[in-house]
């Protein structure tokens, strides 16, 4: 129901037919009836909103690695490392219409930028409460400099929690790291990716602080 207060030039509020009048800003405003959802539990919501919580939560419990490996890539852009991991992985995670969600964890990306990165080997779980990988280097040797290093990070689903390595030379060509005990049994995904550690190298059209897309090295069960 509407309601009028002092007549036709006066204030209007509630319902008119199709439109909803409001004050705002000593104007009258009026805009189009949203009508309640009959059901809004049909099976096509119900999937969206399963997606959209899994994709939420995933980028909550993988922001260490998504904010480290996206910041330089989310420059000049208006969204913030958080959200563009997420517009980048968003088709990685599907839902079924009775709102069971699925992560795509071999397509998902946790780094992105233009430097060239590392290719690697499976990952290794026999030490306990560590995580192994070795690696060679796919970057052509003229355009790699002493500041590129590389990480890896390891993702545990069932403890909804990553953990990033400390840096390791690309000469290295290993790196592990270590988890928290109580992932023992747990099912971990592991990711690498190289990035510049130094100044920009403008004749490469590599910035300060840039990744390169990260590779999915495989899964296992933490030792």
């Amino acid at each position: 129901m509407s309601k009028n207060i002092k007549g036709v030039l006066g204030e209007q509020y509630g319902k008119v037919g199709p439109v909803v009048a409001r004050k705002f800003r000593e104007e009258n405003v009026y805009s189009a009836y949203q009508k309640n959802v009959a059901n809004p539990r049909t099976k096509a919501q119900m999937a969206h909103r399963a997606r959209f919580k899994a994709m939420s939560t995933l980028a909550h419990n993988i922001a260490c690695g998504a904010i480290f490996g996206f910041r330089t890539a989310a420059k000049g852009t208006n969204l913030s490392p958080r959200n563009l991991f997420q517009k980048v992985n968003w088709p990685r995670v599907t839902s079924t219409s009775s709102g069971t969600a699925n992560i795509d964890y071999i397509g998902l990306e946790v780094s992105k930028g233009g430097l060239s990165g590392v290719h690697p080997d499976m990952p290794q779980f026999d030490v306990p409460m560590q995580v192994k990988v070795d690696f060679g280097d796919t970057g052509s040797a003229c355009q790699r400099t002493k500041n590129d290093k590389v990480y890896l990070y390891v993702y545990c689903p069932d403890a909804e929690q990553g953990v990033l390595s400390e840096p390791v030379d690309v000469a290295d060509q290993t790196i592990s790291v270590k988890v928290p005990s109580y992932w023992t049994g747990m099912k971990a995904h592991v990711w690498i990716f190289a990035r510049n550690e130094g100044p920009e190298v403008p004749e490469f059209g590599i910035q300060a602080g840039e990744c390169s897309p990260s590779s999915y090295c495989g899964s296992g069960n933490i030792g």
